[in-house]
């Protein structure tokens, strides 16, 4: 990581620019696409939808028999994934026609999806304790990652797509050689379970939301436990990374959003809006903006200013 510090004004902190309602459910996860025009939400009430940023206008998807419980969008923006408790992957193309094409990856819940940098591949992680990576085009199984001994909540593609990273409920955490699929780093969290992993742009570093209400931030190179923050009253459900910054973005079942400087060590912000919990928070590509999906079925849009 670079030693680069956030520094904000009042006239410049975060604000909330779109509160938007259409899950009957609560919301589970969210992407953004890489153009950020559009982003994708996924629910408990078992659908997809597909917000566009330049105007109210949303699409919503049905397809999947139980609770949505992954979503991304593919780097070139042309299909949106969805993983669900119905042990199923969904393959969407974002648009007023969604069309749809799904198959069975697991023998239990998917947790959890994640593309390569090139789209050519999608893991998934699942309840059946494994992870598995899966040819997009032609949908086709490939191979199995084994080693975890309890359900898999987190898999995350690296983004030179050499490695990925996982986490489980055994607490662990795992980063595997995607060409041998051999584990080349297990680093343990102390009988926490953790719930969400975040691979930094520099792919030296991860970062781990814990049931505990911490985030961890390891350095993969030498296995070191480097940052640990209490940032949550209840479980952190999700943690991501600012895309060009030393920023790092966490929620949870507290309903709060905090935002982290990893250089000066710090919680710097904390966003409130939600009622209940905060499921899912995403950086866009950009990261000029950032999504929340919550407990109360919103979607909300915030403008970083970071």
């Amino acid at each position: 990581m670079s030693d680069e510090c956030i520094s904000l004004d009042s006239s410049e902190e975060p604000y909330l620019i779109r509160n938007l309602k259409g899950h009957k459910k609560p919301v589970t996860d969210i992407s953004f696409s890489p153009s950020t025009t559009q982003f994708a939400s996924g629910s408990e009430d078992h659908s997809l939808m597909v917000w566009n940023q330049s105007n109210v206008r949303s699409y919503s998807f049905c397809g999947h028999s139980d609770i949505i419980t992954g979503v991304e969008f593919s780097s070139n923006g042309k299909l949106v994934a969805t993983c669900s408790k119905d042990q199923t992957v969904r393959f969407w193309t974002p648009s007023v026609k969604g069309d749809t094409t799904s198959f069975k990856v697991h023998t239990s819940c998917v947790n959890c999806l994640s593309f390569s940098p090139d789209n050519s591949r999608l893991i998934t992680g699942s309840n059946d304790k494994s992870i598995k990576v899966w040819d997009v085009s032609k949908k086709q199984f490939i191979t199995s990652l084994l080693g975890h001994t309890s359900w898999v909540q987190s898999v995350k593609y690296s983004s030179c797509g050499s490695f990925i990273a996982s986490c489980a409920d055994d607490h662990s955490l795992r980063m595997w050689d995607i060409n041998t699929g051999e584990c080349t780093h297990k680093l343990g969290t102390a009988n926490n379970n953790p719930t969400c992993i975040a691979i930094h742009s520099n792919n030296n570093h991860v970062a781990v939301a814990m049931n505990s209400g911490s985030v961890r931030v390891y350095d993969i190179r030498n296995e070191k436990l480097r940052q640990h923050y209490t940032l949550h009253e209840g479980a952190t459900k999700c943690v991501a990374w600012h895309p060009t910054k030393n920023v790092l973005l966490s929620c949870g079942e507290d309903g709060n959003i905090r935002i982290v400087d990893v250089m000066e060590g710090r919680p710097i912000l904390t966003l409130t809006g939600h009622t209940g919990s905060v499921n899912t928070c995403k950086f866009s590509t950009d990261g000029e903006l950032l999504a929340s999906g919550g407990d109360d079925q919103l979607v909300m849009v915030w403008k970083t200013n970071l």
